[in-house]
């Protein structure tokens, strides 16, 4: 019951960082068209992003949650990595029709109400806070972890329209708004950039991140009883669920010890690795030639994936 307690617990913080966004989007949306402030308008897209990366970890968890089914057997944690692709890509385009409109700007700056556009980017700022104070303590999850970063990136834009406003106040140089622009692009790009990265190394299977399978091998290698390790595979459905195959080479021993193994090798994993969902097959030798054979073959196998 812990589990789902947790999830009701990530939902409402959820909930109240969409409600506040939300509101955020809409005040500095009109304010950036009252003021005519390019840097509050991407501060607006930008929080528009957001709004989307939340409905998404919002409806990717809800999707999460549901069973497995005949057809899909991991169940739905997937449409988590989807979601976070999807956006990952949003991102980019919103990106380019900022940059466009910054570059006829930069070249024929407009007049900008700076004071205003200071006052809603303080509002913006405090809010955003708000939002990270009830996304705090997920960083586990990659959506939730994606919304948290998503809010302090936009919590440093709106940091940046603030300083913004000050200097255009003090100096009058309207050019300064959009450049200002143009950095927070620059955000809003690398976040995109970190989300589809992650996500596609998931989408292809890749070893979790930070997991080094060479080292996982020799780890089962070093297992009292087992003798070699080949088809060793590493991925993960979701970066919470990382999973694991192998085909483990044993004496002839009984089904009973085989067992034992397995367990030793589970143990060591789990607690070096953090790796729950295990598959493994193990291969008897039945005489010395065999095993010579298939030690060569783990052997070769090592060598390939060291290439």
């Amino acid at each position: 019951m812990a589990t789902h307690h947790h999830h009701s617990n990530r939902g409402s913080g959820l909930k109240y960082a969409i409600g506040i966004t939300s509101a955020i989007l809409i005040v500095e949306l009109v304010g950036g068209v009252w003021t005519n402030s390019l840097a509050l308008l991407s501060d607006a897209a930008h929080v528009f992003t957001d709004v989307i990366a939340l409905l998404l970890s919002w409806f990717a968890m809800r999707i999460s949650l549901k069973p497995a089914t005949p057809t899909k057997t991991y169940g739905y944690h997937r449409s988590e990595i989807l979601a976070a692709l999807v956006n990952g890509v949003m991102l980019f385009a919103v990106s380019a029709l900022i940059l466009v409109e910054a570059y006829q700007r930069i070249q024929n700056p407009e007049q900008i109400k700076s004071l205003e556009m200071m006052a809603i980017a303080i509002v913006g700022l405090v809010a955003n806070l708000l939002s990270a104070y009830y996304l705090r303590g997920n960083s586990a999850n990659i959506n939730l972890r994606a919304a948290m970063y998503h809010v302090l990136g936009d919590a440093l834009a709106s940091v940046g329209v603030i300083a913004g406003g000050v200097l255009i106040w003090w100096t009058g140089w309207y050019v300064i708004d959009p450049v200002i622009s143009v950095v927070i692009c620059g955000i809003i790009v690398i976040g995109g950039l970190g989300l589809v990265r992650e996500s596609v190394n998931i989408l292809m299977e890749g070893a979790p991140v930070g997991m080094d399978p060479n080292e996982v091998a020799e780890t089962i290698s070093g297992i009292e009883g087992v003798i070699g390790l080949h088809d060793l595979h590493l991925w993960c459905i979701t970066p919470e669920i990382p999973s694991l195959s192998a085909h483990v080479l044993v004496d002839d021993i009984a089904c009973s010890s085989a067992d034992a193994i397995r367990d030793r090798i589970n143990d060591a994993i789990l607690g070096r690795f953090g790796i729950v969902h295990t598959t493994l097959q193990f291969e008897y030798s039945e005489c010395g030639h065999n095993t010579v054979l298939c030690m060569q073959c783990s052997v070769i196998h090592k060598h390939e994936q060291n290439l």
